[in-house]
């Protein structure tokens, strides 16, 4: 044992000599609950929003990923701080300071983008039901609806579905490195060009807007 770690040990009572190494199993056990959440945000509205932005207007609204991020951050960021040093829901928080007035029209808010963003990701399951068995998205998404109804009022299937998601989220990656592959890769010039010319093609602001939804929640 070093010296340094002869000090930590005295100091706190830690050993880093008498901690085990996790295996590579173990490590995706604990990791596995941060994969499906991010399976989560990167749900199937967003996937297949984010494939009708790059199929119609290629990489011109690549830049909405600037805003998007600093916007995403900023809120994330606030949130923890504020619940942090209140001890309080964020909603809760604002009630407190700002009133029922502002605290009702943030639950608003957030309620209504939580439902956009919902529905985004029961229309995206609907299209990849139509793109796998060829059945129509309407009728796919209901069927997804009907699975997840069963699912949340079964007992005990939480960590059989996270096995499952987890998967199929690590089949998703594999999936999307591979397609890259295959298609020779980004046209680095076109990415740039649209990183730094901004700009909002005729007809997609909708889609755009759809895209900003999904990627800040």
């Amino acid at each position: 044992m070093t010296e340094n770690n002869k000090n930590l040990g005295g100091i706190d009572g830690f050993d880093p000599s008498k901690v085990n190494k996790l295996s590579a199993k173990e490590i995706l056990k604990r990791v596995g609950p941060g994969i499906v959440l991010t399976g989560v945000v990167i749900g199937p509205g967003n996937i297949t929003t984010s494939a009708m932005i790059g199929a119609n207007y290629g990489y011109s609204l690549i830049w909405l990923i600037i805003p998007i991020l600093i916007m995403g951050v900023t809120f994330m960021l606030t949130s923890y701080r504020i619940s942090m040093l209140t001890g309080m829901p964020i909603l809760h928080a604002i009630r407190h300071y700002y009133g029922k007035v502002a605290s009702g029209f943030c639950g608003v808010a957030l309620f209504l983008s939580c439902l956009f963003f919902t529905l985004g990701n029961i229309s995206g399951t609907g299209a990849g039901m139509n793109l796998v068995f060829g059945i129509n998205w309407k009728l796919g998404a209901l069927i997804m609806l009907a699975v997840l109804t069963v699912l949340y009022f079964s007992k005990g299937v939480y960590s059989k579905v996270e096995k499952g998601i987890l998967v199929c989220i690590i089949a998703m990656i594999f999936a999307f490195y591979a397609t890259l592959v295959a298609t020779g890769g980004p046209d680095w010039g076109a990415m740039g060009h649209g990183l730094t010319h901004w700009s909002v093609p005729e007809g997609s602001l909708t889609t755009a807007l759809a895209i900003s939804v999904q990627m800040q929640l």
